[in-house]
């Protein structure tokens, strides 16, 4: 009987589920936020690495598309690390990156088209 006793309680103490972990937002900070038209060479620095971009363009004239393209470059060497927008008209979108803490650039070249970048630093928890 003892044991019947034992295995209802073991069996009760398993089936209870466990309690979810909350959801915690990862920690950010905003680097910088510009906007302009044409070219433009842009500089940040990154104490984490890692961190999200944020684009948008806009048209400045109906009859024909603009471009944008926009390119992330090591601050130090100039040395493209990544192509964050290759676009074509009026658009956004938003890009994560991540590597070793340090300075960074974009490189925009843009025509026919208002654009604006935001650059948050996002800080992952460490294991």
């Amino acid at each position: 009987m003892r044991f019947l006793g034992v295995t209802l309680l073991i069996t009760a103490c398993a089936a209870a589920p466990e309690p979810a972990a909350p959801q915690r937002a990862e920690p950010s900070r905003q680097l910088g936020s510009w906007t302009g038209r044409g070219r433009a060479t842009l500089g940040f620095a990154s104490e984490s690495g890692s961190f999200r971009i944020d684009w948008k363009t806009r048209n400045e004239s109906a009859e024909r598309p603009g471009t944008f393209h926009l390119t992330l470059r090591s601050g130090i060497s100039g040395r493209p690390m990544r192509v964050i927008a290759d676009h074509e008209g009026a658009g956004a979108g938003s890009v994560a990156f991540g590597d070793d803490p340090r300075l960074y650039e974009f490189l925009v070249e843009s025509s026919g088209v208002e654009w604006s970048i935001t650059v948050e630093e996002t800080f992952a928890p460490r294991k």
